[in-house]
């Protein structure tokens, strides 16, 4: 019954309310409508249709001075545009003194929050993908087995692509709504169902699917997200990636009102990903760094459509 994150209300610590990987974090957390990497198991379990080989990630970082947040991702193809992926990611802190009603130290204390998950994502039509994650939610605390809950939840995903330059995703995460973190004193906490949308425009790039070719890729992300239980206004999130070179990516975001800002360095599959996270007064900033590999780093030549190369004899032909 530990929540590590400011909360409105009595509601249990949802782990991937962080975003989960970096360069989702450097985006403001907006990833709903991305779908290239393997941070699609912590945000869009629908990505999981686009995903044909095996990609992995890592995340760890810092929250409010002393909590350790951690995560682990992974997917894999399974044939005809269905995969699966897998993951884990959990906040903890440890060292809080304890103390008596007479304010004499009796000792420390250590409270975790995590998450393991399984997901499913299959592509039915060329503009069209679904996902499914199931999720088991554990609260841990070192004081009694009072403090450790357990809790099952899951989200359901769609992803809208083909629209050439356009993509669009929907996210319901904790769509369960008996699913609660319980606790052995008969105790128990919602886990908050959240609403996510998203949308991705490729703004510039040498692919077909961007809207102005250049030698530089642009691309934008933007999410809203809406609590039923929470405040009625949506929260905003959304950010600007650019690479000015096939091994490097900057990345800058706006979550809410706080700033974001990252980088990724990508060399033969190998990529480096650091996120600045500012969360405001009490809370501070967190700094996030991850390792990933990407199977796919050099996928096949793409064909050139056929709309492209009739454009092109037309205009041969003047």
């Amino acid at each position: 019954m530990f929540g590590f994150l400011p909360s409105a209300s009595a509601q249990a610590f949802d782990p991937l309310s962080v975003a989960g990987g970096a360069r989702s974090i450097a985006l403001g957390g907006a990833f709903t409508a991305v779908a290239d990497d393997a941070n699609v198991v912590f945000n869009n379990p629908a990505g999981l249709g686009e995903i044909e080989k095996i990609k992995f990630t890592t995340l760890g970082g810092t929250l409010l001075e002393d909590v350790s947040y951690t995560a682990l991702g992974g997917t894999m193809s399974l044939g005809d545009k269905f995969s699966v992926g897998a993951g884990f990611a959990g906040a903890f802190t440890s060292g809080l003194a304890l103390y008596d009603h007479q304010g004499q130290l009796t000792g420390s204390a250590s409270y975790g929050n995590s998450v393991i998950l399984v997901a499913l994502g299959k592509k039915f039509t060329d503009r069209l993908s679904l996902g499914l994650t199931l999720k088991y939610f554990a609260s841990t605390g070192a004081v009694s087995d009072a403090d450790n809950g357990r809790g099952f939840n899951a989200d359901l995903g769609l992803l809208q692509s083909g629209w050439n330059w356009l993509k669009f995703g929907l996210v319901g995460q904790n769509i369960f709504g008996g699913g609660r973190i319980n606790y052995p004193s008969g105790a128990s906490e919602p886990l908050p169902l959240t609403i996510k949308a998203g949308i991705k425009a490729n703004l510039t790039g040498g692919r077909f699917d961007s809207a102005w070719l250049a030698p530089v890729e642009t691309s934008l992300v933007a999410d809203a997200l809406f609590s039923p239980a929470g405040p009625a206004a949506a929260r905003l999130r959304g950010g600007l990636e650019f690479s000015p070179h096939p091994y490097l990516t900057l990345r800058a975001g706006l979550d809410g009102n706080n700033p974001t800002a990252g980088l990724g360095l990508k060399v033969a599959g190998v990529g480096f990903n650091y996120a600045y996270h500012a969360y405001g007064e009490p809370f501070g900033s967190a700094v996030y760094f991850a390792l990933s590999y990407d199977e796919q780093d050099f996928p096949p030549p793409e064909e050139v459509p056929d709309v492209y190369l009739a454009n092109n004899q037309i205009t041969n032909n003047k």
